[in-house]
């Protein structure tokens, strides 16, 4: 199976499904981590070298799990719906002949997030279109769409849930490559080190208490959430998430 993960920046794919990715490679299927924006809005500083770092962190956290990265480079902050953008999607989701794709739900914080979203489900279809121009033949297959997590969690009902107590740690290992991201001051510090303690950095703690409420849900220690996209052309009557 070729899974596709498409998360606006660099630590959302870690965030919201890296257990569930984790749990995909394991078995052996092939896995691609796509995002799509270059990181460069934060934390202060030179913006090439800023995405220059955080290409190398999605790059580390992919490598733990043998992840194929796709770094689409477009600027942080700057994502929009239009043709040219839509049509890299397009691209990515031809050239990695995906049997399915886990993105963010329509309704989220950011609108990174809203927007990769939209271009998500727009590119599946088109994707299927026979004359459109691109370097890769369309695909025809149904390709379902799984929506994960909203930022917290917020406004967002699990249709699905995957168990990734097992492969917990890789998670956290993913999570802390991101190291630019969880330095407390604004501007960027090429001298930071990470605490010795995960709970102490911000985004591990969120993801943690996340997966532990959403492991109540489903009676396991931890678990990552999803939505389904219901449309013509994406519903298979099969389980595709990772047991």
């Amino acid at each position: 199976m070729n899974v596709l993960a498409i998360g606006a920046h660099g630590d959302d794919n870690e965030a919201f499904c890296a257990g569930t990715l984790a749990k995909h490679a394991k078995r052996g299927d092939k896995v691609f981590m796509c995002v799509v924006t270059d990181g460069s809005g934060r934390p202060k500083g030179d913006p090439a070298e800023i995405a220059r770092i955080r290409k190398g962190e999605a790059q580390d956290a992919a490598d733990l799990i043998g992840a194929e990265l796709i770094w689409l480079a477009i600027p942080d902050g700057y994502l929009t719906l239009n043709d040219e953008t839509r049509h890299k999607f397009i691209e990515v989701i031809r050239a990695t002949e995906a049997d399915y794709i886990i993105t963010h739900p329509p309704q989220d914080y950011h609108p990174d997030h809203t927007v990769t979203s939209e271009l998500v489900m727009q590119a599946a279809q088109v994707a299927r279109t026979s004359n459109y121009p691109s370097q890769y033949p369309p695909i025809r297959k149904f390709v379902p769409v799984a929506f994960m997590a909203a930022e917290f969690g917020l406004d967002f009902v699990p249709q699905d849930y995957v168990d990734v107590s097992d492969v917990w740690d890789i998670k956290v290992q993913m999570l802390l490559k991101h190291v630019s991201q969880h330095m407390p001051g604004p501007t960027y510090d090429a001298n930071f080190t990470l605490p010795t303690d995960p709970e102490a950095v911000g985004i591990v703690r969120a993801a943690r208490v996340m997966s532990e409420f959403y492991g109540l849900g489903c009676g396991v220690r931890f678990a990552e959430p999803y939505r389904w996209w219901t449309a013509a052309n994406r519903v298979v009557p099969r389980r595709l998430l990772p047991e």
